[in-house]
């Protein structure tokens, strides 16, 4: 009779800096969690964790902040972190298990061995019995269903919050990688910033965000579309409604696609000329949230001459990938004991 159920439990982590993301291969469902943690400071307790504490930004006391510990892949805040991590853990574990979950990790392949290291630690403490980790296109890859194991290469970009990933993925692995620290949140402070110039409206990172969601596109017919947002005037210090048009919000995209771009090209002049007719005949697979841009994929193909396909589950493809990946490194490594 095999145990496995009862300490044989691996998680899948997917540490970004707008949401966490954790699959379990015991427990059916999966965690997805806005990477943000209040804090009281006048006992530096936990106040919330997750989509809890999002909802508290910018409506909090002065005693209790909201704090986002990881940025660009890496983690600024190691307490906090290991607070976050241990509260989403024990969420995510299956309540049978009676040892600590075997984690494993999406790495960009901009992270450095320091802050890799930071993350292996951070995960250690908070819960984990050991860390493994995968590279982050490889794990979208195989969430997209590409053929990632064989000799054929796949271009997978990854536009996160807080950074870019633009890898060529072949045999399991990565061939050629640019990373790229800017991601989806730079168009959120931008829209801040065009709000107050163009409306002398303050809003917060909520609102533009929603903007962003709701109006932000790269299609000329859609910006005269308009939204009706709520904030603080600038002169008068007063509350008040303006009503925003997208032709105003556009510019705020450029910064961003324009080096999603720019690394896809630094990846295709890298790209070996045996996989070169592969790219051009299946294209350019793009994941991330920003991904779902409106617009954005006829942008980037006018721009690189190659077809850009957008993966349907943009926000989950990285874990899911990563977590079917446990469950056939799991098969190999029972194989290989059943044939010892």
């Amino acid at each position: 009779m095999s145990f496995s159920w009862i300490f044989g439990e691996d998680l899948a982590l997917d540490l970004g800096t707008s949401n966490t993301l954790i699959y379990s291969n015991k427990k059916d469902g999966k965690i997805i969690e806005p990477s943000v943690v209040a804090v009281d400071l006048n006992n530096y307790e936990i106040v919330a964790v997750g989509e809890k504490a999002k909802s508290m930004e910018g409506k909090t006391p002065d005693n209790i902040i909201t704090l986002a510990p990881i940025k660009g892949g890496k983690i600024i805040n190691f307490e906090i972190a290991q607070v976050m991590l241990t509260n989403l853990f024990k969420k995510a574990k299956s309540s049978f298990s009676i040892f600590n979950p075997k984690v494993y990790i999406t790495i960009s392949s901009g992270i450095s061995e320091v802050d890799k290291r930071a993350i292996e630690d951070c995960v250690i403490y908070s819960g984990a019995r050991s860390v493994e980790f995968i590279p982050t296109a490889v794990a979208s890859a195989v969430g997209m269903g590409l053929p990632v194991l064989e000799p054929s290469g796949s271009i997978v970009v990854n536009i996160g919050g807080g950074t870019v990933d633009v890898s060529l993925v072949s045999l399991g692995g990565v061939v050629a990688s640019k990373f790229v620290d800017i991601g989806g949140d730079s168009i959120d402070y931008d829209i801040v910033n065009i709000v107050k110039n163009k409306y002398d409206l303050m809003i917060d990172k909520e609102t533009a965000e929603y903007i962003k969601i709701n109006l932000a596109s790269f299609i000329t017919s859609n910006i005269t579309n308009n939204l009706s947002i709520f904030g603080r005037d600038i002169n008068s210090g007063m509350p008040r409604n303006a009503i925003i048009y997208g032709k105003d919000i556009t510019s705020s995209l450029f910064p961003l696609f324009n080096a999603v771009t720019d690394a896809i090209k630094v990846i295709l002049e890298k790209t070996p000329p045996s996989m070169t007719g592969n790219i051009l005949r299946n294209g350019i697979f793009l994941t991330g949230g920003c991904s779902k841009i409106n617009g954005c994929v006829e942008y980037l193909e006018n721009e690189i001459g190659i077809a850009v396909n957008v993966v349907e589950n943009p926000l989950t493809c990285t874990c899911e990938g990563a977590s079917k990946l446990i469950n056939k490194i799991k098969i190999k490594n029972n194989r290989r004991k059943n044939n010892e």
